[in-house]
């Protein structure tokens, strides 16, 4: 019975799960998931990332996704990553949940794993799936799992840090929390002999997998475009962000729902020090080690939230623990402040739930606009060109490729790199130019971007805005034609000049 109450509820949340990400099923993937999902198409025909396409982050996911549409070749290339964001959403929340179940009861526990899925899985969040912390979360949380089971020995040390490598080579931004779970099982006990071999073993355990990854792209001849794209385009693109400002208001009002919990684990743990302590102090040290590596990259986006949200709600346990026993007191003036922080969360809460609501209505109405257009672009793309057509993106409409079954026409993909200030040169511009000149793209779609073609430009203090492409543009002048126009998507091919 018991055991049959266990599988229910895991069920359940694997089915909130579902629901939450289902919008990504009839809204296709964003920009993230599309760049993702197409690298891994490449692989799969016996191309290799960064050096026919371009991107800035970590090989794990492109070759998570690229193993998932050989194992499933019957599906559409989305619905293989839509189907694994899934399965790591799913595997995370029954963690999350078991974890939970240590500091609450049955109810409260399940309450605040409906919390944390809504802070990782939902479309505001997690844009449909197909995101790279969607994927970097599960590892971290198995890491913590075995953390919290207090397993010292030197295996569960070697198996925290493979796993830590692991969400490290999905997202960059896991870095802090890999290597503090790390240190947590070298540094679990027993003495300096102990401590040595845990520390070896973990050394051994990081490092295995991602020696591995890099002798593929060595052997392959990839690891000099990785480097450049990874650490060269990202310090550029740090310098080039627009700040933390622009999102930073939202994502307090969207986490305030778990503040008054946190600050009551928070003092309870500083007045009243319990065994299990240590795991809420690396918690919060992970939030904070991870906020501090988004201060530095000096940007955000709601979908970071993936990987600070579980650490927060299991932070919260102990805070919630106290309120539910503190509001049953016989002592009146623990009753008293135990109704007045109950009511303080409650109107967070209400805050944080309705705030998410609204992002809902926002993000599903851009995503099926974009969608509409999308799909409209790639049906005309299919229906006037020739199979083997390639597109040249002006613009940042990744799912274009997918929809349309194009190839894209050099390693760009988007157009971030290509207006970037310290990484992009008028140099690189006149060599994109001689690629043009030789052998021009058949297609080329100017979609939402930056740095427009020829539609009205937007706000040009937005970073980025960096603009050295009027050579491009004077080729596309004199060689090509506007064919139709879908929206904010214009699609030239070669011939006499109507722009």
């Amino acid at each position: 019975m018991k055991q049959d109450f266990a599988g229910a509820r895991a069920l359940s949340l694997i089915a909130a799960a579902a629901a939450l990400q289902s919008p990504g099923l009839w809204l296709g993937p964003g920009f993230d998931a599309s760049v993702y999902t197409l690298v891994g198409v490449q692989i799969r025909e016996g191309r290799m990332p960064y050096t026919s396409l371009f991107d800035n982050k970590p090989p794990g996911l492109y070759i998570v996704n690229a193993l998932g549409q050989m194992g499933m070749p019957w599906l559409d290339p989305w619905l293989v990553s839509w189907c694994l964001t899934m399965a790591f959403t799913a595997g995370t929340i029954v963690v999350v949940d078991g974890l939970l179940r240590r500091r609450l009861s049955p109810i409260a526990a399940y309450l605040a794993s409906l919390v944390c899925l809504v802070g990782i899985a939902s479309h505001p969040i997690g844009l449909g799936g197909g995101l790279t912390e969607s994927f970097a979360i599960l590892p971290l949380v198995l890491a913590l799992w075995i953390v919290w089971s207090r397993q010292a020995g030197w295996r569960a040390s070697s198996a925290v840090a493979c796993l830590g490598s692991l969400s490290c080579l999905l997202s960059v931004q896991a870095l802090p929390a890999a290597v503090l779970l790390a240190g947590a099982a070298a540094l679990a006990g027993g003495g300096p002999r102990e401590t040595v071999r845990r520390g070896v073993a973990a050394l051994f355990g990081g490092t295995i997998v991602p020696l591995v990854v890099a002798g593929w792209l060595i052997g392959r001849g990839a690891m000099g475009d990785a480097v450049d794209q990874v650490l060269t385009y990202n310090a550029s693109y740090r310098e080039a962000s627009p700040g933390l400002a622009h999102m930073l208001p939202v994502t307090f009002v969207l986490l305030a729902c778990l503040f008054v919990p946190i600050a009551i684990s928070l003092v309870r743990m500083v007045r009243r020090p319990a065994a299990d302590d240590r795991v809420f102090w690396l918690c919060l040290i992970w939030v904070l080690a991870v906020s501090a590596l988004l201060w530095y990259e000096n940007r955000l986006f709601l979908h970071y939230l993936i990987l600070l949200v579980p650490p927060m709600v299991l932070l919260s346990a102990p805070g919630f623990a106290w309120l539910g026993s503190a509001i049953r007191s016989s002592a009146r003036g623990t009753r008293r402040t135990a109704i007045a922080l109950v009511a303080a969360a409650s109107c967070a809460f209400a805050l944080s739930g309705l705030t998410a609501l609204g992002l809902l209505g926002i993000t599903t109405d851009a995503s099926a606009t974009a969608e509409s257009v999308t799909i409209a672009t790639a049906d005309w793309i299919r229906g006037h060109t020739p199979a083997s057509a390639a597109i040249f993106n002006w613009g940042n409409d990744t799912y274009l490729y997918l929809a349309s079954d194009r190839r894209p026409y050099d390693e760009h993909l988007y157009q971030f790199p290509m207006v970037t200030a310290g990484y992009w040169t008028p140099g690189k511009t006149d060599q994109e130019l001689s690629e043009w000149t030789s052998s021009p793209p058949p297609v080329i779609v100017e979609s939402a971007a930056n740095v427009p073609m020829f539609r009205p430009r937007p706000d040009p203090q937005e970073p980025p805005h960096y603009d050295t492409l009027e050579p491009l543009r004077d080729f596309v002048r004199s060689h090509y034609r506007l064919a139709a126009s879908f929206g904010d998507h214009d699609v030239y091919v070669l011939g006499p000049s109507g722009s």
